[in-house]
């Protein structure tokens, strides 16, 4: 997970302790250990947190803090960094992939490789189509930066409007959730996870999108009812969808489905990005060691 340099750099400051990629957090030495890296896996919780009674600081891998239970982590005088503005522009490019897949129909087109040409499955052309980003934020911003170059119409909601730059630079518009599901070609989730967007596409709202419509999620999984989204899909009652994160029902059910893209939360799979992400997360270990005042990229 972190750069060998990186790593380098640490030793330098502090004894370091690498998990095994894939291993649980958490062992019998966890009540020593003043800082710890975590990843969107690990789940950082009030149990974990009395446990590891010597943390002072997390350090998430990734922009993201859904997993770590912040309110207790506070209470407990634990810091938690992340790794924010990093992600953006690798997970806006594995966006369009996900669109262009879909909307080409390039898992469909690859069966019929050497089949007669008159059963080539017919795909839809980006331009000037609506495109409905969920959460305009650094990410979704880049995603429409990209489909606007694609000639693309963006729509978007947040909570509040968004940067007037990015506005004027994709010529997006403002509308409600429910006109959003409503009007767009292909609907992408870029908002954070928290008890307000959870499940925040569900039955009600896949019931409003176009039956050609896709939908895309490189978010976070919580962030859709799953089960409303196989129904939608496996019936016919939306065009499809692209997904980099979802949970094992989705994987088991729609892994064969011929208008489904899934991806292994590959949002961030870059040399660039991880290695931006690996050197972000050192930087604010280094600086809490140091006792620097501002730790950079601190979340609470």
């Amino acid at each position: 997970m972190l750069a060998e340099d990186d790593l380098v750099r640490l030793r330098e400051k502090c004894t370091v302790c690498v998990r095994p990629m894939g291993s649980p957090i958490g062992d019998d030495h966890i009540e020593n250990v003043l800082a710890i890296v975590t990843t969107p896996y690990d789940q950082i919780t009030p149990e974990f947190l009395q446990r590891a009674r010597n943390l002072k600081l997390v350090a998430q891998f990734g922009a993201g803090t859904d997993n770590i239970n912040l309110e207790a982590a506070k209470a407990q005088g634990v810091m938690v960094t992340h790794t924010p503005g990093i992600t953006a522009i690798s997970t806006a490019e594995l966006t369009m992939a996900l669109i262009l897949s879909l909307t080409r129909r390039l898992p469909e087109a690859g069966c019929v490789l050497g089949k007669r040409p008159d059963v080539m499955p017919l795909g839809m052309e980006l331009a000037g189509k609506k495109l409905g980003v969920v959460g305009l934020g650094q990410i979704g911003s880049a995603v429409a930066r990209r489909a606007h170059a694609f000639g693309m119409k963006i729509f978007y909601h947040n909570r509040k409007p968004a940067n007037p730059t990015i506005e004027r630079e994709t010529i997006a518009t403002l509308c409600s959730l429910a006109e959003l599901f409503t009007i767009s070609d292909v609907v992408t989730l870029h908002c954070d996870l928290n008890p307000d967007s959870h499940q925040l596409v569900d039955a009600k709202a896949l019931s409003l999108m176009k039956s050609t419509a896709i939908l895309i999620n490189t978010a976070r999984a919580g962030v859709v009812d799953e089960m409303a989204l196989i129904q939608a899909i496996t019936s016919g009652y939306i065009g499809g969808a692209g997904l980099d994160v979802f949970g094992p029902k989705v994987l088991d059910m729609l892994r064969n489905h011929p208008r489904v893209v899934l991806t292994p939360h590959a949002g961030t799979a870059t040399s660039e990005t991880r290695t931006a992400m690996s050197n972000s997360v050192v930087e604010s270990i280094l600086s809490f060691l140091d006792e620097d005042a501002d730790v950079p990229n601190r979340k609470i």
